[in-house]
């Protein structure tokens, strides 16, 4: 009697979702988004408001902020300056599919919703704004 003793290979691969490569991805799936980081990929000009009008208003809001944007990496962030223009902070642009993952994150996680209304908020902005850098 023979038995099968074969050993079968299981490869994971895991992809993090919010890599530069993926953020870039999900910027360039988001209609309202594409426009503008298209653009600021292939020059640094800012393209004309005739370019700009046939777009959504979304697309015209992210062209009023063009001197605020800025690539990193190939993502498009905004420069969130202080009030007093001493410092900085990154907000990343985010895709509309985005936005859920970040509203389960700051309310369904251990640490989430349950500390009330102002604690979610706080969270969820120290999700999208980065570190301070100036």
């Amino acid at each position: 009697m023979e038995r099968d003793i074969s050993v079968k290979v299981l490869t994971m691969t895991t992809v993090d979702p919010w890599s530069s490569c993926e953020i870039q991805k999900a910027q360039l799936e988001d209609p309202a988004i594409k426009p503008i980081l298209d653009k600021k990929l292939n020059s640094a000009d800012q393209p004309s408001w005739q370019e700009i009008a046939p777009e959504s208003p979304a697309t015209k809001r992210y062209w009023a902020l063009w001197e605020s944007l800025h690539l990193k990496d190939g993502v498009l962030y905004r420069k969130w300056e202080s009030d007093d223009g001493n410092s900085f902070r990154w907000q990343l642009i985010l895709p509309k599919s985005r936005i859920p993952e970040v509203l389960r994150e700051t309310h369904d996680s251990s640490s989430g919703g349950h500390f009330g209304v102002m604690k979610t908020l706080s969270k969820t902005r120290a999700i999208l704004l980065g570190s301070t850098s100036c």
